[in-house]
């Protein structure tokens, strides 16, 4: 899983250093943090891949509001719309806390590995066989405990 940061320097530079103490650098196995510098980018990975985690600065999200219909210089121009946001399911998480955050970043990347990939999955048979493989398993460790 792929961490995104899109928004100023100043907020870039603020989430890596959360990411830093957090050591979440090193909870991504098979993935990077990746600052994105244009608004056709971050759509293009969206559109891509929306399971991944983007960061996305505040001042960076139009809101769909008075403001953005009538007053559109104040409006920034790398700003990227709400409801495409929640049209992919990205808007989801507002942090108002650095840990927040962070506990919001291990979580999705816990449920990133456990969970199958949909390419692995061919039938609904297979994921009943790996939901049991997965509770012998637990039950097996218990037992050598």
């Amino acid at each position: 899983m792929n961490i995104y940061i899109y928004g100023s320097t100043n907020f870039n530079n603020e989430i890596h250093k959360i990411l830093d103490r957090g050591n979440i650098r090193f909870k991504i196995e098979d993935g990077e943090i990746t600052d994105i510098s244009t608004l056709q980018e971050l759509k293009n990975l969206i559109l891509e891949d929306p399971y991944q985690i983007f960061l996305i600065d505040e001042n960076k999200i139009i809101e769909d509001d008075f403001i953005s219909k009538y007053l559109k210089f104040l409006v920034p121009k790398d700003g990227i719309e709400k409801s495409f946001l929640d049209h992919h399911g990205i808007g989801d998480v507002s942090s108002r806390t650095y840990n927040d955050l962070t506990i919001y970043i291990e979580k999705r990347l816990e449920t990133a590995l456990k969970k199958p990939k949909a390419a692995e999955i061919s039938s609904v048979d297979e994921i009943f066989d790996a939901f049991e493989y997965e509770e012998n398993n637990s039950k097996n460790i218990k037992a050598e405990s």
